[in-house]
């Protein structure tokens, strides 16, 4: 069933359950609002359907059909009533994309582990502080029966986390004990990319080996020399990239302007997972590809526009939306941005979870 119908109905169950209810109004008041958002949006006509063999000869004749233009005002009054209310106090007020996209991805997975909980006759306090999750310490035995101290952040899981949500492991290593892991969840992986011209040399620059200064023995309590290395942990079903534009420095913040590569198909190499990690995934689970990109357009990081590029299954070809324009355009335009238009968010999609509708290079 589509998402929209399994929406309306987990609402209804609850809504009808937990009827009278001043909190559980509130929470149910939210998720309507998200089912009347999503219904704004239909599905492409069967006469608009560009046949798969004709995609390929058609893509630079593609005329998309645009629906009539609209104001967010549903998703402005779904924000109400989550734990982001108080982030995002002004509405149509321009965010940073990569905060509003934490914060609703955030957002929707506490609503999601509430509706699960009142699913399962759990009471919950809606207006409770939502928490960051169990940390647990642990002894770890990893390949050749070499150990860690791993302390990891358990969270509980949702249909949204199962999506998005993937894991990083922080390792500290210091001669003579035991390396210290930390693991840690992300909906979003951050690169930077002051130093990097492509996403490739970006992942090699997270994973390298950070030594750290003024670490000391904790038999001898002499400085000793130490490194802190991140792999990745667990990969999500869409990984999300967010390149680090913006410098922060003493005398503010300025953007970066210079040209990144990054690929429709994107291969997470052996180096940048951990090792038990490594061993489990098959080839298809460490490979992605490219489905969206958000651009940010200007010379500043104070201001500017965003535009978002997706690949659209039913044309089979890359689609521009810009503000009210969409506008099929090829793959070359999607993957060589004029700067200062830069890819600032993209989103990947792990190939074992793609069917045969999807684009191929």
């Amino acid at each position: 069933p589509s998402f929209d119908s399994s929406s309306r109905t987990l609402t209804l169950h609850i809504y009808c359950k937990f009827h009278g209810c001043l909190n559980t109004t509130k929470f149910v008041l939210s998720f309507l609002n998200r089912v009347r958002f999503i219904r704004e949006f239909h599905p492409l006509p069967e006469n608009a359907r560009v046949p798969r063999k004709a995609r390929v000869n058609k893509r630079d004749e593609i005329t998309i059909e645009n629906g009539v233009a609209l104001e967010p005002s549903y998703m402005y009054t779904m924000l109400r009533y989550t734990s982001s209310a108080g982030i995002f106090p002004v509405e149509g007020r321009q965010e940073d994309a990569e905060e509003f996209l934490s914060c609703l991805l955030n957002a929707i997975n506490d609503e999601m582990l509430d509706l699960m909980k009142l699913a399962n006759n759990e009471h919950i306090d809606i207006n409770a502080e939502k928490t960051e999750g169990k940390e647990e310490e642990w002894r770890v035995i990893g390949p050749k029966n070499k150990g860690s101290i791993t302390r990891s952040t358990e969270l509980e899981r949702t249909p949204l986390s199962d999506i998005f949500r993937g894991k990083l492991r922080s390792r500290v290593s210091r001669p003579g004990e035991q390396p210290s892991d930390n693991v840690q969840p992300f909906f979003t992986l951050q690169l930077d990319i002051e130093k990097a011209d492509s996403v490739k040399q970006a992942l090699d620059i997270l994973v390298s080996k950070d030594r750290l200064e003024g670490m000391t023995c904790s038999r001898t309590k002499k400085q000793i020399e130490a490194w802190k290395q991140v792999t990745l942990e667990e990969l999500p079903a869409v990984l999300i990239l967010h390149l680090k534009w913006f410098v922060y420095k003493y005398n503010g913040c300025s953007k970066l302007i210079k040209a990144v590569e990054f690929p429709i198909d994107l291969k997470i190499f052996t180096e940048f997972l951990s090792a038990n990690t490594a061993r489990k995934l098959s080839p298809k689970q460490k490979q992605y590809k490219l489905f969206a990109v958000t651009y940010h357009d200007g010379k500043e990081a104070t201001n500017g526009h965003y535009v978002t590029d997706c690949f659209h299954v039913g044309y089979g070809t890359w689609v521009r939306y810009d503000d009210t324009s969409a506008k099929a355009i090829s793959e070359g335009t999607v993957l060589r941005p004029v700067p200062p238009r830069v890819p600032y968010l993209l989103y990947y999609r792990r190939c074992d979870t793609i069917g045969n509708n999807t684009h191929s290079k």
